[in-house]
C-alpha cells in the first residue's frame, strides 16, 4: 500500500515537473505569453523569406521583441517602396517590448547570421536624429531589403557557370596555341642557326673587305669605273653633236657641209650637268649663221 503511494507521488511530481518545464520553455521562446507585454509594429516588405510567426525581433542588436504574424497584402491595397520601387507584398506584425523606445526614423531589415547555418531576424537599427517621434501601438514601417552572404550564392553560381562556359570556349584555343608553341619550337632551331650563321658569313665578308689588298683593290675598281664614266662622258656628247647635225641637214653626211660641232672634251669632264646642243644650221644648205653651244 505504502509502495503504491510512493509510485503515485513519484508520476504526480514527474508530471507536474514536465508541465512546469514545457510553460518555461514556451515563455522563453515567445510561444505563450500572459497578455500582451508590449506594442505592435507593422513592417511592410517586398518579400519576407525565412521569417515566420516567433522569429526573433532585434533592435540595434540586442533582443528586443518577437514576430506576430506574416501576412499577405491584397494586391490592390499593395503600397511601393519608394527606394527600390518594388511593390510591397508582404506585412510582419511584431511584438516590441514595452519598455523599449524606437524613434520613427528607424530601419527594418531581414538579417540573417552566419551563411544558411542560424534563422533569419528584423533588425531595428536607430536613426541619426535621437529627438525624432516615437512609434506607438499600430504604427506602419515600410522595410529596406538588407543583402546577407545568402544573397551572394545565387549571383555566385551564375558567374561560375559563366567562367566554366568560357573555359569551354576557350579550350580550342589553348590546344591551337599549345600546337603552334610545338611548331615553333621545331622550326625556330633551325631558323636562328641559319641567322647565325648568315651573320657569320656577313662579318666574314666584312673581314675581308677590311684588309689592306682588299680596300687598295676597291680604289683601283672605283678609278677605273670613273675613267670609263668619264669616256662615256665624252662619246655622248660627240654622238649628241652628230645627232643634232643629222636632225638639223641629214644630206651633210653624204654632200659635206658645216655641223654642230661637239663640246670641247675639257668642257665635258669638268661639267656635271647634262650638256645642251643648239644646232643653228641652215636647211638650204647654205653656210651657218652661227655654232653655238649651250649649256644649262
Amino acid at each position: 500500500m505504502k509502495e503504491n503511494r510512493f509510485n503515485a507521488t513519484i508520476a504526480v511530481t514527474t508530471v507536474i515537473a514536465a508541465l512546469l518545464m514545457a510553460a518555461s520553455l514556451s515563455l522563453a521562446i515567445g510561444k505563450w505569453s500572459f497578455g500582451n507585454t508590449g506594442y505592435l509594429l507593422v513592417l511592410n516588405f517586398p518579400s519576407a523569406t525565412g521569417i515566420s510567426p516567433n522569429s526573433e525581433v532585434k533592435y540595434a542588436g540586442a533582443p528586443a521583441g518577437r514576430v506576430k504574424e506574416v501576412r499577405l497584402i491584397p494586391r490592390k491595397d499593395e503600397t511601393q517602396d519608394p527606394l527600390t520601387e518594388k511593390y510591397n507584398c508582404v506585412q510582419i506584425v511584431v511584438e516590441i517590448n514595452k519598455d523599449i523606445e524606437i524613434g520613427s526614423d528607424v530601419t527594418a531589415t531581414l538579417k540573417q547570421d552566419g551563411l544558411g547555418i542560424s534563422a533569419k531576424y528584423v533588425l531595428l537599427t536607430p536613426g541619426p536624429n535621437h529627438d525624432s517621434k516615437l512609434l506607438v501601438d499600430g504604427d506602419v514601417i515600410q522595410g529596406s531589403q538588407g543583402y546577407d552572404l545568402t544573397d551572394l550564392v545565387q549571383p555566385a553560381g551564375e558567374a561560375l557557370t559563366q567562367v566554366k562556359t568560357l573555359v569551354t570556349e576557350v579550350q580550342p584555343v589553348l590546344k591551337r596555341l599549345d600546337t603552334l608553341s610545338g611548331k615553333m619550337e621545331t622550326t625556330l632551331p633551325p631558323l636562328i642557326d641559319h641567322a647565325d650563321k648568315f651573320l657569320q658569313d656577313g662579318d666574314s665578308v666584312i673581314a675581308n673587305l677590311n684588309t689592306p689588298e682588299s680596300r687598295e683593290r676597291i680604289t683601283e675598281m672605283l678609278a677605273n669605273l670613273r675613267v670609263s664614266t668619264d669616256n662615256l662622258k665624252v662619246v655622248s656628247s660627240n654622238a649628241k653633236a652628230l645627232t643634232a647635225t643629222l636632225a638639223a641637214t641629214p644630206w651633210r653626211v653624204f654632200w659635206g657641209g658645216p655641223t654642230v660641232p661637239a663640246p670641247p672634251e675639257n668642257a665635258v669632264l669638268k661639267s656635271n650637268k647634262v650638256i645642251r646642243l643648239t644646232p643653228d644650221v641652215d636647211v638650204n644648205g647654205d653656210s651657218p649663221k652661227k655654232k653655238p653651244l649651250s649649256q644649262p
